[in-house]
């Protein structure tokens, strides 16, 4: 039994065409996620800084300890742990934040306020 406007062959192309969509969704995420080609920086350059992971990066060579807030539209409170001094909140901006040379930590910490801040900078008990 065939249905009007339907033939014998409707389901081979239905299937060549969600093959094809799954190809072209497999490249255009497989495109996203792809690493940038890297050039190499002149003679006496500066390395270019290098992002870790979102959030508390311990300071490597010399390097203080910072957080990277990874989202582009937000301010957000963290909770900055130190040693042997308090620990205390700061409002954090998109990018990274240089923290305290004795930190021992940070974190998003969205029950302090609701999480989002207004002024990078700030701190807070």
């Amino acid at each position: 039994m065939t249905f009007r406007g339907s033939s014998a062959s409707e389901p081979a192309r239905r299937g060549r065409r969600l093959g094809l969509a799954t190809v072209v969704l497999a490249g255009a995420l497989a495109a996203s996620v792809a690493a940038p080609a890297s050039a190499s920086a002149p003679a006496g350059a500066a390395a270019p800084m290098k992002i870790q992971a979102c959030g508390w990066n311990k300071g490597e060579n010399g390097e203080r300890a910072y957080y990277e807030h990874c989202a582009t539209n937000t301010n957000v409170w963290i909770q900055v742990t130190r040693w042997p001094r308090s620990n205390y909140h700061r409002c954090v901006g998109p990018g990274r934040t240089n923290l305290d040379l004795d930190a021992t930590g940070a974190w998003y910490d969205s029950n302090y306020r609701g999480g989002l801040c207004s002024h990078p900078g700030d701190t807070g008990p």
